[in-house]
């Protein structure tokens, strides 16, 4: 059996972080691929089910660009991990989902700036404009004491900036809930 663990670091290239695949604890992803950041990681739906996951990303940091993507099997007791290239990782499914979960779990690699963003995301992330755009992401990392939110709509972005103090996460939320209140309809 294989032993699948995660490193999270900062990720430079693409102004974010990274998740660091480890495989019975070793980088699995090398200096091929960037992982992706951990929110964009642990919302695939398929992690702990059948279906694809996306592991790493082209090293210019833009997922949609030279993937490294994978088949999730789930069997009773294990999970497999495969691809055409011949992949074949077994993990115990127990010791797969409590590691899953712990790392999803853990924020301990969060700034304030991602943590602002987990905060507002948590109370945005069902809502739309009521033109229908649907909340996509928010960011803390494109201008200085303002989240700017992301929502799309058959390709087309609206942007907004919700103010903060650029320290803390003091009336993050409630600032948030106001804009949800004053902007948006909840889906």
């Amino acid at each position: 059996m294989n032993k699948l663990s995660f490193n999270i670091l900062p990720s430079p290239e693409s102004n974010d972080h990274e998740i660091r695949i480890l495989i019975d604890d070793k980088d699995f992803l090398g200096n091929d691929y960037l992982g992706l950041d951990p929110p964009s990681f642990f919302s695939q739906d398929n992690l702990d089910k059948d279906g694809e996951i996306m592991i790493g990303r082209c090293t210019c940091g833009v997922e949609g660009c030279g993937d490294f993507q994978l088949t999730v099997v789930i069997k009773q007791d294990n999970v497999l991990w495969t691809n055409n290239n011949g992949l074949n990782l077994i993990f115990e499914k127990q010791y797969y989902n409590h590691s899953i979960e712990t790392a999803k779990n853990d924020y301990s690699w969060e700034d304030i700036n991602r943590k602002v963003e987990r905060l507002t995301t948590n109370i945005l992330k069902n809502s739309q404009t009521k033109d229908s755009y649907i909340f996509n992401w928010a960011s803390a990392r494109i201008n200085e004491r303002q989240i700017t939110l992301s929502y799309n709509k058959n390709g087309n972005q609206k942007l907004f900036n919700i103010v903060w103090d650029g320290q803390s996460e003091n009336k993050v939320e409630e600032n948030a809930k106001q804009f949800l209140k004053d902007t948006l309809e909840v889906g």
